[in-house]
């Protein structure tokens, strides 16, 4: 990772975190302007807990950045500050876990609406 004098003011990474079989994985990307969408620059995986894959992505992060944005298993779930993760991977990892779920509820809920302008 970059020394924090090299990363650019207001850049924010973002965190995909997913379950991979019987373990947690995630990587690490770095959007750009006008929606360009990067590959990830860092990953890293095979963790047993959600907290352990939070508590490597401070250990990865947390020199160079303050606050990531969040994405768990494709839902955007909000941004942490770093020193969260590694203070309370716990109770992060269940709050992370928690807004996925709802998320992920209303957009099987919206799929799952009719269209208004059906018969």
């Amino acid at each position: 990772m970059r020394s924090a004098r090299d990363v650019g003011c207001g850049l924010q990474p973002v965190v995909e975190l997913r379950k991979d079989a019987a373990s947690y994985a995630y990587s690490v990307r770095a959007p750009r302007s006008k929606g360009v969408i990067p590959p990830s620059s860092y990953s890293n995986g095979g963790f047993v807990t959600l907290a352990d894959c939070l508590l490597d992505v401070a250990r990865a992060l947390g020199g160079d950045f303050k606050r990531i944005y969040v994405r768990l298993d494709g839902y955007c779930v909000g941004e942490r500050d770093i020193v969260e993760l590694r203070r309370e991977p716990q109770e992060v990892a269940a709050a992370l876990r928690a807004a996925c779920d709802v998320v992920a509820s209303a957009a099987k809920a919206g799929a799952a609406a009719p269209e208004a302008n059906d018969p």
